[in-house]
């Protein structure tokens, strides 16, 4: 579904520039009023009000120092991947269709791969920006949820979510460094339980679980899921040992 601007909504930013100019006084408020506007988008669409966010942003869009464009973010949360490839594709390509490697769409693009359960191409991407990013710590995580998609290289997940665990955190709130951190705190105890490393497993998820308190339900859930993968390959491990006590019983611990 393709949303667009009334004649209303289209005619509304550059009126309210121009009231801004007729009042000189109110420019000094208008980068605050942005950055606020910008905000309160994006929360709408944490909140689960997709089709208002991305109605919003359309008409906000045009605003000076309003800044790139949230609809691929707001399609993503929405869960429209097909919607983020096509709108995401001329940023995250170039004309010559090669990958703009160092690009957060080339990023967003790979996720929305892999969650439309394309993760081979996802992973061709994310293996070649993890080589030429300076701080390829984003694509790390990427690439190793791309990994643990596939039930591939778990031992290589784990060193991937170790590396990105271990570099400096970007230049973002407090309470998103949090939220960011728990969920990256869940991948990785994902990848120790694929790898049958179970106390590790474990005392990562508890980890997870104490960071995230007091995010919010979209933050919490992104965590519940990788925990919940987590604990559903360490049921499989399980079942895979008991499966093989029964064909080995002599091998059996006493």
């Amino acid at each position: 579904m393709r949303l667009s601007l009334s004649t209303e909504e289209q005619w509304l930013p550059p009126l309210i520039l121009a009231m801004a100019l007729l009042c000189p006084r109110a420019l000094q408020f208008y980068p605050r009023a942005i950055v606020w506007l910008r905000r309160w988008t994006y929360r709408l669409a944490r909140r689960g009000k997709y089709d208002m966010a991305l109605r919003l942003n359309r008409m906000w869009r045009y605003f000076p120092l309003y800044g790139n464009s949230l609809e691929g973010s707001i399609l993503f949360s929405a869960g429209r991947y097909s919607d983020v490839l096509a709108f995401l594709k001329p940023l995250a390509f170039d004309e010559d269709g090669k990958p703009r490697l160092t690009s957060t769409a080339l990023y967003t693009y790979a996720l929305a791969l892999v969650n439309s359960e394309h993760e081979a191409e996802a992973q061709v991407l994310l293996e070649a920006a993890v080589r030429v990013r300076q701080k390829p710590a984003t694509m790390q995580v990427a690439l190793a949820t791309c990994l643990l998609t596939q039930n591939k290289e778990p031992e290589r997940a784990c060193k991937l979510m170790e590396q990105a665990l271990a570099a400096p955190q970007s230049r973002i709130s407090a309470y998103s460094q949090r939220a960011d951190y728990a969920r990256r705190i869940g991948r990785y105890a994902y990848a120790l339980a694929a790898c049958g490393r179970r106390q590790e497993a474990e005392a990562r998820i508890q980890e997870a679980f104490n960071e995230a308190a007091g995010l919010n339900n979209s933050d919490l859930a992104g965590v519940h899921y990788f925990v919940g993968e987590a604990r559903r390959s360490l049921s499989e491990t399980a079942k895979h040992f008991r499966r093989q006590c029964r064909w080995h019983p002599r091998e059996s611990p006493h």
